[in-house]
């Protein structure tokens, strides 16, 4: 149990609480890793509800005319949902209804909400929140209001397009004097419309997306693989029940042209409100039979042959016109018991991720007049066999440089699980630091960007070396006198090894130190003569891991930790998983920056990740100041953190 004990320094008189069993760092000898020190390589039992499931799926709806936003959730790929039982968002501006509500999640990690406000309104309505129970200010868009002759703005979705970095809304609208050919009594003459924006702010002027030749509402859109496909339901004539068929059409952009395919998906039903899922190669459409109160189910790998399985699919009591999207499976379960303010908030995007594509684990490191970071490589089920390196010259700009090492060939021991590396230079040689099936290694370059050479033909440190710990997680640091240190360690207790001047040979045994609440992921360097211990704390599939952090005067410990902001790095909104970090200082200042991981955007969870990074700032006292994951380092067009003769600018 903690108890109370002196500071380190008077400067930091009663702020730190030290935990009584943090002595100095001593050998003791190895025993088997506790049952709670859970790795990475543990699959969890199959249970009812899996503790770390990465997302489920949501269902937006609506019920009578147009309530407001129900929604619904599935936790076994979209065959059973389960309604939410309450109204997240009630419509409030239009005609007062929300009919046909469409949900996208943006790279930003905020959800679009466009619904339908009126059976003859000429906009539609917008609202966006990052978590789903609290929304912004709902903002009506009047994309035809100035346009005669416009009866109606119907069914709008949000595309966002990765190629353009822009999202696409798309609606259907019936106008006066347009499409004259196909003009008929029996139904109206919609066609399907567009804009684009970036920020839901400003956007481009209504055009055209599809003519088919005939009315049609309730576009939706899909990529799938190189090519886009509109699905949409073809207007009925309901005095002789003719009833419209599922429809689509495919173009090579977003923006088409659009050709129409000969072939209905579904026909003679009154099925409308088609929405897509698509996932591990099989796409699902849902259809709403309107007029009998029920779903159909369709499923397919080629866009040719579908096979009904409505009959495996139960949709939640009421449902209606909606869209089915993944979200993760944490705000599902929060989402659940979380009660709707409706006073509108301020809606903050997430930053952009650092690296592309999804990187985990980042240790980031400063060698010359470049910063480098090296991270895990994210593959599913944490399954990676490789490492690459990205550098920068200012901490803003990032380029993928090579792979450096493919565990699955260029190792021996070690085939997969390629996690957690770091680098560090001495003497003229670049020492790579890694894992591989539960064990650390070491490899050597003459470069920081490799390629690295395995330096022992074994690992240094062999699974299971250690105490009350996995063997995972290296950390190399080299004192100022000289004395080189690796810091690793899973489980209850931080570990520590001194390491000989080669920086491959061990120089005695394992030690430890105790670490509040440490997981995983140590972190050490020094500042003002002081150093500092930063760890993770929880398991990284968790939304709730966190960095903590504390200080010792040796870099063996006792390490003491604040009563006063311990965790420096944790959740805000739409960046979540926010741990596994490491630090660096930009040369000749005392300015820091922190490079981390963060469950990735918009789609993603604890094995699949993103690389951020934060500025990391210190009071007058010593102590860290808390990090909000949500603010940016760098914004557009600033300079970053160039370094020229060996030091960073002169700060203004």
């Amino acid at each position: 149990m903690p108890t109370l004990d002196t500071c380190l320094r008077s400067g930091l008189a009663g702020m730190w609480l030290a935990y009584a069993s943090a002595a100095v760092a001593q050998p003791a000898a190895p025993i088997t890793p506790p049952a709670q020190a859970q790795t990475q390589t543990e699959i969890q039992a199959p249970q009812t509800r899996p503790r770390w499931p990465i997302s489920n799926l949501l269902f937006t709806s609506f019920r009578g005319s147009g309530d407001g936003l129900h929604l619904s959730f599935s936790e076994d790929d979209g065959r059973t949902w389960q309604d939410m039982g309450k109204v997240f968002l009630k419509p409030a501006l239009g005609s007062g209804l929300m009919r046909d509500p469409h949900l996208t999640r943006g790279p930003d990690g905020v959800f679009r909400l466009v619904w339908t406000t009126g059976w003859k309104d000429k906009g539609i309505g917008y609202a966006a929140s990052t978590d789903l129970v609290n929304w912004s200010q709902q903002t009506y868009l009047p994309f035809f209001e100035g346009v005669d002759g416009t009866h109606n703005a119907w069914a709008p979705e949000t595309f966002y397009d990765e190629a353009t970095g822009q999202y696409v809304i798309t609606w259907s609208s019936d106008i006066d004097g347009r499409f004259a050919e196909a003009r008929s009594d029996e139904r109206m003459n919609n066609r399907t419309y567009y804009v684009t924006t970036k920020d839901f702010e400003t956007f481009s002027a209504p055009k055209l997306l599809i003519d088919p030749g005939f009315d049609h509402i309730d576009t939706t859109l899909i990529k799938d693989g190189e090519r886009y496909i509109a699905v949409f339901k073809e207007g009925d004539r309901q005095a002789s029940q003719q009833w419209g068929a599922i429809r689509w059409a495919v173009a090579d952009t977003v923006l088409g042209p659009y050709r129409l395919m000969p072939n209905p998906l579904v026909s003679g039903q009154r099925a409308e409100g088609p929405t897509l899922r698509t996932q591990d190669g099989k796409t699902r459409l849902y259809v709403d039979y309107y007029a009998d109160g029920r779903y159909g189910v369709f499923e397919t790998t080629d866009w040719v042959n579908w096979a009904d399985v409505s009959a495996e699919v139960t949709v939640a009591k009421g449902q209606r016109h909606g869209t089915v999207l993944s979200a993760p499976a944490w705000l599902v379960r929060e989402m659940e018991t979380a009660k709707p303010s409706g006073t509108p908030v301020t809606v903050v995007p997430a930053p952009p991720a650092a690296l592309d594509g999804f990187t985990a684990d980042p240790s980031i490191r400063v060698f010359g007049d470049t910063y480098y970071i090296y991270p895990t490589s994210d593959k599913p089920n944490w399954q990676t066999t490789d490492f690459s390196v990205w550098s920068s010259k200012n901490l803003v700009d990032w380029k993928r440089e090579a792979m450096i090492l493919d565990v699955a060939n260029d190792l021996g021991w070690g085939k997969i699980q390629a996690w957690a590396p770091d680098a560090i230079e001495r003497d003229g040689t670049y020492y790579f630091y890694f894992c591989a099936e539960g064990n650390i290694g070491v490899a050597t370059s003459k470069s920081p960007t490799g390629p690295f050479v395995d330096a022992l033909g074994k690992p240094l440190l062999a699974k299971g070396t250690g105490i009350e710990t996995n063997t995972i997680d290296p950390y190399p640091f080299i004192d100022e006198d000289g004395q080189a240190y690796l810091y690793y360690g899973n489980g209850r207790l931080g570990n520590v090894v001194k390491l000989k001047r080669d920086m491959i040979t061990v120089d005695g045994p394992v030690m430890t130190i105790e670490l509040k609440d440490h997981r995983e992921g140590p972190v050490v360097f020094k500042r003002n003569g002081q150093y500092y211990f930063m760890w993770s704390i929880d398991d990284a599939r968790s939304p709730n891991y966190r960095v903590g952090w504390g200080v010792a005067e040796s870099p063996l410990g006792p390490v003491v930790t604040p009563d006063k902001d311990f965790i420096v790095l944790q959740r805000n909104g739409p960046a979540v998983g926010t741990a596994h970090h490491s630090v660096v200082n930009v040369p000749g200042t005392d300015r820091w920056y922190v490079a981390y991981h963060r469950h990735a955007l918009p789609e993603g969870g604890g094995y699949q990740r993103q690389t951020v990074l934060a500025r990391m700032e210190f009071n007058p006292d010593g102590s860290i100041r808390p990090m909000d994951p949500m603010v940016v380092p760098f914004k557009p067009g600033d300079v970053g953190e160039p370094i020229v003769n060996g030091r960073g600018r002169i700060a203004p």
